[in-house]
């Protein structure tokens, strides 16, 4: 717009005058303003195109961005789903249309996933770069899924092969072809397999054969197996197969007849140690099954034992009656047939002196048997033994005391008069031993006083518990006589325990370190106590448990001696009297002795035992009219076995040692 100018002092009341630009100006002023416009749009116009070309350019860049990332899923997840798909339609997991549809579902949900973060503008495009790669991978199920079935076809194929294997030759060949005709297979791979399992049971055959003739040891069978093969029988096979199969067969007769060489040469040179053996088992008395007597005939046929092995064999029955008698029957019988041999003739005589000393083997074995391994007669007899093992006298000694003295019953109850009863087995004794020896006092105690418990109201009771304890106490005769004082409670006149004093002492004796009078000055002090009083097994149980308490009281007392010649004689006549129970002196001269000594009832004083022996002087004077003088001059002698309520009985003896008559005693007073 044309700026008017402001009038400087003109007199505004008078009247303008208008004034006329000239046309030429104005042409000119147009021409100006046009261009300004002109100028304007144009720049307006490449200010658009300049905000066109860079929309374009933004576009362009975030849909390339969107692709790469579209490719980035591409490559990774895509390519991970597509390889699980291929393995599952590679295995024959899956068909290729249904993982065809898997990986469709999986794109949609992908994309779908993804589609927030594309750019609009480009959605047409990139979905379309997503489908045609989702697409170009799918191709690829199908031959997957052909070859996956090609693959189960020749499983299958190779499975049939291998059961008609199992069936009979023909069988299995209509069964493989049966099987076959279902399945994807060219004709000529189908022939090639039927082929083959014909080859394959060719094979089989001539294998079977060359092992059953192996095992039969059977050359034959291995040389008509030669001449099939010969023949063509086996025509499934090539030449070269032959050849090798030959080679086999001849290899195999060739050990074959070089084994049975060595076998017979062995079972000639072992033919004498089998009928050994044989003889051993007759002797046992024990049946023998038919197995092994056909075992050991063949080992000594046509050998210079098979005479032996068939006198053995013919007098098996008569071995095993002869086994089944006690020791006392056996040697009654042997006497029997000696006398018959010595007193008349017989029409084979050699036989007979074989039979007779066959009895004195089988008659010297079983002897032995009951002596040093009874448990082993038990069993023989059919009856169960116990094991007695130390781990059991350690744990649970009232079970292993019962358990002996079960065993010691068994043993008698063989009433053989060889029995010696050894309740513990020879196998167990060494470990049994070394458990009670680490006992203490007291538990030892215990076990004696259970085992004694376990026999009472067991005939010969005291039998088998001193035989157990002489077992584990090693021949040591104190703990005998340990048990005999806890059976009959003895006890001092103090109340002292008498067991508990032995086994102390035999412990304290254990101690090297501990000074003790030598032993033959304690025999000496002994002898002289005892004189005839005891004898045989009993002095010896008797001077073991007085030395135990000697050594008990030593100990207890504290006394201390100087050197091994040392000896209390206190101590002596306590430990003396504890262990015999005491000793009476009657006056009546024998020999070279003024006085007989006899044993007393445990703990009885000389006055109450006299008073008793007066009472029974005079029952015996007026039941058998002999004065009481004449009693007395008879010599007492305490017997072995008891009266009849289990009394202590004595009886008075004349010159020769024949009890005259007897008289019973009470026990003694500690009971």
């Amino acid at each position: 717009m044309a700026l008017i100018p402001k009038s400087q002092g003109r007199d505004t009341s008078r009247p303008v005058m208008q004034q006329h630009t000239p046309m030429t100006g104005l042409s000119k002023i147009g021409e100006t303003i046009g261009g300004v416009i002109d100028e304007r749009r144009r720049k307006s116009d490449e200010a658009d195109v300049s905000a066109k070309r860079a929309e374009l350019y933004h576009n362009d860049l975030a849909e390339k961005e969107a692709k790469v990332k579209l490719d980035d899923v591409l490559t990774t997840e895509l390519s991970e789903q597509v390889t699980l798909l291929k393995n599952d339609v590679a295995n024959g997991a899956m068909n290729a249309d249904t993982a065809n549809k898997t990986l469709q579902q999986w794109s949609e949900k992908r994309f779908k996933d993804m589609e927030g973060e594309l750019p609009g503008h480009a959605h047409q495009a990139l979905s379309q770069h997503w489908s045609s790669n989702v697409s170009r991978n799918a191709t690829a199920f199908l031959p997957l899924q052909l070859s996956a079935d090609s693959k189960k076809d020749t499983v299958l194929a190779d499975r049939v092969t291998e059961i008609g294997t199992r069936m009979g030759r023909q069988a299995g060949r209509e069964y493989l072809e049966s099987n076959l005709a279902t399945l994807n297979l060219s004709e000529a791979e189908k022939q090639a397999r039927i082929y083959g399992y014909e080859s394959t049971r060719d094979v089989l055959d001539i294998d079977g054969r060359i092992t059953a003739a192996i095992e039969s040891k059977n050359t034959a069978d291995l040389q008509a197996l030669i001449t099939d093969m010969d023949s063509g029988k086996y025509g499934y096979i090539d030449g070269p197969q032959v050849q090798q199969k030959k080679a086999q067969a001849l290899s195999r007769i060739d050990a074959i007849n070089k084994q049975v060489e060595v076998e017979e040469n062995k079972r000639l040179q072992l033919a004498g140690k089998v009928l050994n053996d044989f003889k051993s088992q007759v002797l046992t008395g024990r049946a023998l099954d038919d197995g092994y007597l056909e075992s050991v005939k063949g080992a000594v046929v046509g050998t210079e034992h098979e005479a032996e092995y068939n006198f053995y064999k013919s007098q098996s029955n008569n071995f095993q009656q002869f086994s089944n008698l006690s020791t006392t029957e056996q040697l009654k019988r042997i006497n029997q047939q000696k006398a018959a041999m010595a007193n008349s003739k017989s029409a084979d005589p050699a036989t007979e002196e074989k039979i007779l000393g066959v009895f004195e083997s089988i008659h010297k074995e079983k002897t032995e048997t009951l002596k040093n391994n009874p448990n082993q007669a038990v069993r023989e007899a059919g009856l169960e033994t116990h094991s007695l093992n130390a781990g059991e006298l350690k744990a649970n000694p009232k079970s292993f005391a019962a358990k002996a003295i079960d065993n010691g019953v068994s043993q008698l109850a063989l009433k053989d008069p060889n029995i010696v009863v050894k309740p513990i087995a020879a196998e167990d004794l060494a470990e049994a031993k070394q458990a009670f020896e680490a006992k203490s006092v007291n538990d030892k105690l215990d076990f004696i006083g259970e085992l004694i418990n376990q026999s009472k109201g067991v005939p010969n009771g005291s039998k088998i518990w001193s035989a157990t304890m002489g077992q584990l106490g090693g021949g040591d005769l104190s703990y005998l006589m340990a048990g005999v004082a806890r059976a009959n409670n003895y006890r001092s006149r103090d109340g002292e325990d008498v067991a508990a004093a032995i086994i102390s002492g035999t412990q304290a004796l254990k101690n090297k370190a501990l000074v003790v009078p030598k032993d033959d000055l304690l025999r000496s002090e002994f002898n002289k106590y005892v004189g005839n009083s005891v004898s045989g097994e009993t002095a010896n149980m008797s001077y073991s448990a007085f030395k135990s308490i000697y050594v008990h009281l030593s100990e207890r007392n504290g006394y201390q001696h100087k050197d091994n010649q040392d000896i209390s004689k206190d101590l002596t006549k306590t430990a003396l009297s504890l262990a015999t129970g005491g000793v009476y002196e009657q006056g009546v001269k024998y020999g070279n002795q003024k006085t007989w000594k006899v044993s007393k009832p445990y703990g009885m004083d000389d006055d109450r035992f006299e008073q008793i022996l007066d009472t029974r002087y005079a029952a015996i004077s007026q039941k058998y009219q002999i004065s009481e003088a004449a009693l007395k001059d008879l010599r007492l002698r305490r017997e072995r076995k008891s009266g009849p309520k289990g009394q202590i009985r004595y009886g008075l003896i004349n010159e020769r040692g024949e009890a005259l008559f007897y008289m019973n005693m009470p026990d003694g007073v500690t009971k």
